[in-house]
């Protein structure tokens, strides 16, 4: 991807520590060609839920049997297993396929909660992945649209003001935007 001047995205479902490398990668491809990789031109995709309340968004997110993100990585569980392709969801390859439960995959793919809890789990989650240019809010259907719509409007107004004052290093290409899209 960068040999070929693309812009990178790396996506929802794959933990943090993976997407990591998307950049290692792309960086190399843009050295190889004697260009500069800037990271503002990566995309994060993260599957975000935010609610007024910390109870509404474990809910909505997490344990209710009809919860769209849920059922979202159940069908891809199912799916890339099938494929051969499961082990996206591994911390290690030799981890074993037992271990990956609804909860151990929602619990490292799912960014829910209160605005304080998301805020922190975004930051947390760029430690770990690095800088980039946009965080891209994949947005489940909406089974809810009032907590659907209100998870947009808070990560819109709260959150991602939130995390770029806390980047607060002063350069575009540290502080991400944000964008939804439907998943």
């Amino acid at each position: 991807m960068g040999e070929r001047d693309f812009h990178p995205m790396s996506a929802n479902f794959l933990l943090p520590k993976w997407a990591k490398t998307h950049w290692v990668n792309y960086a190399e491809g843009k050295r190889n060609v004697g260009k500069v990789a800037d990271p503002s031109d990566w995309r994060v995709a993260r599957t975000v839920f935010v609610a007024d309340d910390d109870k509404t968004a474990t809910a909505y997110a997490r344990t209710d049997p009809k919860s769209p993100y849920r059922f979202y990585y159940q069908q891809l569980l199912h799916k890339l297993k099938k494929g051969g392709r499961h082990v996206v969801f591994k911390e290690r390859m030799e981890q074993p396929d037992e271990e990956l439960t609804m909860d151990y995959i929602m619990d490292r793919l799912v960014i829910h909660g209160s605005v304080d809890s998301v805020v922190d789990q975004i930051l947390a989650m760029r430690e770990t992945v690095g800088d980039f240019g946009e965080l891209v809010y994949a947005n489940m259907d909406w089974v809810d649209p009032t907590l659907a719509k209100r998870s947009v409007q808070l990560m819109a107004e709260q959150v991602m003001p939130r995390v770029n004052g806390a980047i607060s290093s002063g350069s575009a290409a540290s502080t991400p935007k944000t964008t939804s899209t439907p998943t």
